[in-house]
């Protein structure tokens, strides 16, 4: 991807990704009642691989090289598989859409830590403040909400660590950069995922899925959504953004998915637990405007 030819459209992505992003944890749970958090991930998967043939078939890019390859596998596993993997168990566990979607309000922070420490470099005083008002936003939801079962407590801690995954593949593929016509960025990582997927839900879930409405509908927004639409839009936003700021947005995600999720899966967030919400949200502004490390494009090595 060429980094000097920023598309017109980029002001408006990140208000694109707010809304399609924050969707996908209501619409994920309301998928989740009628199938297993492997065989979704699966079926999520080879519905994105499915989805792009026609546009492989039809413009014929030229294949990377091994080492774009390479990096872009590596990028989906963390990107792809780990990510979605803890989200949808979390889900499936009890943790609520909400508080997920607040856990993934800290990935701003955790990417400016990991591009850091890749830089060799310290993160400053405010980097870290972020992080723990972030974090206590959080506690303080999941208090709130007062269910302290070990599946929902999992659940959240899953949740963390969807983001340190989602946080380590943005960041790797930035300092990357890995050559790559945008479709088969796509193309390589879904049918590497689906290949990891499918055997692993068949061998540890069999296969559960009760098709109804309802999921047929979650999963064509998830796929279409979330893992065409969504991740183009993630990937386009590090590729031409300050990596600090790329998903600036993400402050207001746990409002919006907590809204979303009220519609879609009837999941409502107590009164009470609106502060947590908006303390990560401070976190998170706390690292947006702190003093820029000058570096867009693609990170450097020390």
């Amino acid at each position: 991807m060429n980094t000097e030819n920023k598309p017109h459209w980029l002001p408006i992505a990140p208000w694109m990704f707010l809304v399609v992003w924050s969707a996908g944890y209501g619409v994920a749970k309301l998928a989740l009642e009628s199938t297993t958090p492997l065989n979704l991930l699966a079926l999520r998967f080879v519905g994105a691989l499915l989805a792009l043939v026609p546009f492989m078939l039809l413009l014929r890019p030229v294949w990377p090289s091994s080492n774009a390859v390479k990096d872009l596998l590596v990028v989906a596993s963390f990107l792809q598989l780990g990510h979605f993997f803890c989200i949808y168990l979390g889900l499936s566990l009890g943790a609520s859409a909400g508080l997920l979607a607040l856990l993934a309000a800290s990935q701003p922070v955790l990417v400016t830590i990991v591009a850091s420490l890749l830089n060799r470099r310290i993160p400053s005083a405010r980097i870290w403040a972020g992080l723990l008002v972030g974090l206590v936003g959080a506690v303080w939801v999941i208090f709130i909400q007062g269910d302290f079962s070990d599946g929902v407590l999992l659940g959240a801690i899953l949740g963390f660590f969807a983001v340190v995954s989602l946080s380590l593949g943005q960041v790797y593929d930035k300092r990357q950069c890995p050559d790559c016509h945008p479709l088969l960025v796509y193309v390589i990582q879904y049918a590497f995922a689906s290949i990891v997927c499918v055997p692993v839900a068949l061998l540890f879930e069999g296969y559960q899925t009760e098709w109804n409405p309802s999921m047929i509908g979650a999963l064509s927004y998830l796929v279409l959504g979330n893992s065409l639409l969504g991740i183009f839009l993630m990937l386009t936003m590090v590729r031409f953004g300050a990596i600090s700021r790329v998903t600036s947005i993400m402050f207001l995600v746990p409002g919006t998915a907590a809204l979303i999720a009220w519609f879609v899966v009837d999941e409502v967030m107590p009164i009470r637990a609106w502060p947590g919400i908006i303390l990560a949200a401070v976190g998170v502004l706390l690292v947006l405007y702190a003093p820029s490390d000058g570096k867009n494009n693609c990170i450097g090595t020390a």
